[in-house]
């Protein structure tokens, strides 16, 4: 027996999940149940409209978020959840933005002149390779940090600028010198076959550019386009959405301009801002019933984000009772704060029997919590971090990748310096300049050149052996 899709929505949720034909602009507030309108909306699609699953694409931003689209799809559906994975043939593509691309690239790779099997550079493996191009250029680390310039890289790529464009715009020898370190930069990415994060858009924006009939092929099998987290959108990702719309203009946003909180990574608020205005004819819907907050929370958030020039509008209500007061209270230091937070967590201990386990303290950023866990350390008060390091960014786990990547692709340069002393053999700094100055030499992959250093002896015995 079919489970009722619309069953339990509201009108506005209703609405956003039947609307058809052409653009789809859905402002969800927060806890207004946007992930339910998401999900309800492809398993509509599919099951009361016929679209073939394989035909509509769904992004979002985070890994978890694709995941939990997939498995909510699956349940809605009936369907075994790994039949909505996005290998699977005939499945619909729910992932995150580089995720497709990446899928999208692994098939069409070679016309931009790499190899299908090529690897994606993380933030560590990127940053390693900053600094070797900063050796090999012969620029001062200091005056220009790798993480620094990682960012004004990674920053040209969501604006689609090449290391030739930013070349040529540069006014001073500032400027000049990050367009030399991206255009090297981007050579080596190459002479490895591999991309970095930022790559993979703009990698795929350069095919649907420079093929057009590859752009027609894979815009003509996206007959319906729903992308999350919109407000969250850089200029890249919003030309992406542009590409795979071209043909059938079926594209569905879900965003709230009210909660545009990663300007920082690029994020481009007049996206959303904008859209009714760049794609014709948009249809928008309100998503206004809260079901997370008090009527106390919300208001106290209404009256804050009142506040936000840069805006649609819309305005939220909860059928939910008032709840509790807020209290605001003001610190003069933030040790102060700390032992504030301590004094509450103990009283509602003792006053509202309160297990520790369903308190939660929230910080804006990570170095804010060291006066907090000093506290709570001092108090004996047990407490749990959330956001450790993740199984994948791990040392051991990076050093076996090394080796899985090197062996998958012997011209992965930051994989093999990964691993070249893992185990320690006795490779110092010293051997490691001379193995780059003979990869330089003979316009080699640095494993070539060891092959090399091997076959003419250039290392010791104790290393040869290791």
């Amino acid at each position: 027996m079919h489970m009722d899709l619309l069953a339990g929505l509201n009108d506005s949720q209703r609405e956003a999940v039947t609307t058809e034909g052409g653009p789809l602009l859905v402002l969800a507030g927060a806890g207004s149940g946007k992930t339910r309108v998401i999900t309800r909306r492809i398993a509509y699609l599919i099951r009361e409209r016929g679209v073939a699953p394989g035909t509509i694409i769904a992004v979002t931003f985070t890994n978890k978020a694709a995941r939990e689209m997939m498995e909510r799809v699956a349940q809605l559906l009936g369907l075994p959840e790994e039949m909505m994975s996005p290998w699977s043939t005939g499945a619909p593509r729910l992932s995150t933005f580089h995720g497709f691309c990446l899928r999208l690239l692994r098939r069409e790779a070679e016309l931009l002149g790499y190899r299908s099997g090529f690897v994606v550079y993380d933030a560590d493996d990127s940053k390693g390779l900053i600094k070797a191009c900063l050796k090999e250029l012969q620029i001062d680390d200091k005056t220009y940090p790798p993480g620094r310039v990682l960012a004004r890289i990674g920053e040209a790529k969501d604006h689609l600028r090449t290391p030739k464009q930013v070349l040529e715009a540069s006014g001073d020898l500032a400027a000049e010198t990050m367009g030399k370190l991206y255009l090297r930069y981007q050579q080596r990415l190459r002479q490895a076959n591999a991309m970095d994060f930022d790559d993979l858009i703009m990698k795929t924006l350069e095919l649907f550019r420079d093929h057009p009939e590859r752009r027609e092929e894979h815009a003509g099998r996206c007959r319906h386009l729903l992308v999350d987290e919109f407000q969250d959108t850089n200029r890249s990702q919003y030309r992406l959405v542009r590409e795979l719309s071209s043909v059938h203009g079926n594209v569905c946003v879900v965003g709230d301009e009210d909660q545009s909180i990663y300007r920082f990574r690029g994020a481009d608020i007049t996206n959303i801002l904008n859209f009714e205005k760049d794609f014709k004819g948009t249809r928008l819907v309100r998503l206004e019933r809260n079901y997370r907050s008090t009527r106390n929370i919300l208001a106290a958030a209404s009256a804050v984000v009142a506040n936000n020039s840069e805006r649609i509008g819309k305005t939220l209500y909860t059928e939910e009772k008032g709840g509790d007061l807020l209290t605001l209270f003001q610190a003069g230091t933030e040790r102060d704060e700390a032992a504030w937070v301590l004094d509450e967590i103990r009283r509602m201990e003792r006053e509202d029997d309160m297990a520790l386990a369903d308190v939660a303290i929230l910080y804006r950023a990570n170095f804010q919590s060291r006066p907090l866990e000093e506290a709570l350390t001092r108090s004996r008060t047990p407490y749990v971090i959330f956001g450790s390091v993740r199984f994948y960014e791990r040392r051991e786990v990076k050093d076996i990748l090394g080796y899985l990547r090197l062996l998958h692709n012997p011209d992965d340069d930051m994989a093999l310096v990964r691993i070249l002393n893992v185990p320690a053999r006795g490779i110092g700094k010293t051997s490691l300049e001379a193995l780059d100055r003979l990869r330089r030499e003979r316009g080699s992959s640095l494993f070539a050149a060891l092959r090399d250093a091997v076959d003419e002896e250039i290392f010791s015995a104790r290393q040869h052996s290791s």
